[in-house]
């Protein structure tokens, strides 16, 4: 049974990858976890400086070697600053690696491959990075790792999130049971807070037959709550089973609300949740192409949270 946690964290010289860093020094205690800080180097081709040997192109190239070498130096200050992170957090040198190497498919596509072959448990990522090609939510690097990474769990960070509160958004579905698990794994023995969260969404405000629409939504609320109360108990038992402590552990039932993913975020929000884990794939059967539509809601709300997202 494996019981070191191996952890892939990406590294750009950008302050949200620092974040990330610090993030997961934050919920990971140090004993029994190893962390690899990975930079991909996009830097420019050998073949390009060839073009020196021309005396026209010469002073031309000049500023491109300059910036060249302030981009390395921005990497090494980043990464000595990601190392000092653990280790003031408690991590040893031994359990801390830099990997650096230079672009081959691509940086999305060679942190996807690394994460393939080096036994991860999971992979962090800042949400934006130092590219100025960005998505409009998403930095493009984490948008192209949330729609390929499957395996694992990848979890995203955004601004400086408190790293020890966690929400679970569940839903009783297999993939929601797989968040509890996945928790319960990384965060076992730590002092970390975690509440198991559903969310019941109103019918609406119409009328419907005999019956008033309003003593109908009642009964609707009443007959998931006794669906899913069993299924938070079970969720509970997982995580204490994993080692979390039975007072650090919660459920709550949200109920009449209209929004799925707006109350989970509201609710973090107001309760001082740093982290949001939800699942891939939720109880609905129409889905999005490679996210369940509640969770990728959630991914893109949470923009100063730190979100898991479990296969």
């Amino acid at each position: 049974m494996k019981t070191l946690k191996k952890v892939l964290i990406p590294v750009d010289g950008s302050e949200q990858s620092v974040s990330a860093v610090r993030y997961t020094g934050g919920v990971l205690k140090p004993e029994g976890t190893k962390i690899v800080l990975l930079h991909v180097d996009s830097e420019i081709p050998e073949s390009f400086w060839d073009l020196e040997k021309s005396p026209e192109y010469r002073s031309k190239l000049a500023p491109v070697r300059a910036w060249a070498t302030h981009q390395k130096k921005i990497i090494n200050d980043s990464v000595g600053k990601a190392c000092k992170i653990l280790y003031t957090a408690g991590f040893t040198r031994d359990s801390v690696s830099v990997k650096m190497q230079g672009r081959k498919a691509g940086i999305a596509r060679d942190i996807l491959n690394e994460a393939d072959t080096g036994n991860y448990d999971a992979v962090v990522v800042g949400r934006t990075g130092n590219s100025n090609f960005k998505d409009i939510v998403l930095g493009s690097v984490a948008n192209k790792l949330i729609g390929n990474l499957v395996d694992i769990p990848l979890v995203v960070v955004g601004g400086k999130p408190n790293p020890k509160k966690f929400l679970i958004a569940f839903d009783g579905s297999k993939g929601s049971m797989k968040c509890v698990s996945s928790v319960g794994s990384m965060l076992n023995n730590t002092d970390c807070e975690i509440m198991i969260c559903n969310v019941i969404r109103t019918l609406g405000s119409a009328r419907q037959g005999e019956l008033s629409f309003a003593e109908i939504c009642t009964d609707w609320t009443e007959m998931n709550r006794k669906k899913i109360e069993p299924a938070i108990e079970e969720a509970k038992r997982k995580l204490v089973t994993a080692g979390i402590a039975a007072p650090k552990i919660s459920g709550k039932i949200i109920t009449e609300k209209p929004s799925r993913a707006g109350s989970i975020i509201t609710e973090a929000k107001e309760g001082g949740f740093g982290t949001i884990v939800v699942g891939r794939r939720g109880l609905s059967a129409v889905e999005e192409f490679f996210i369940g539509r509640v969770s990728r809601k959630i991914l893109h709300m949470a923009k100063k949270m730190a979100v898991w997202v479990v296969n």
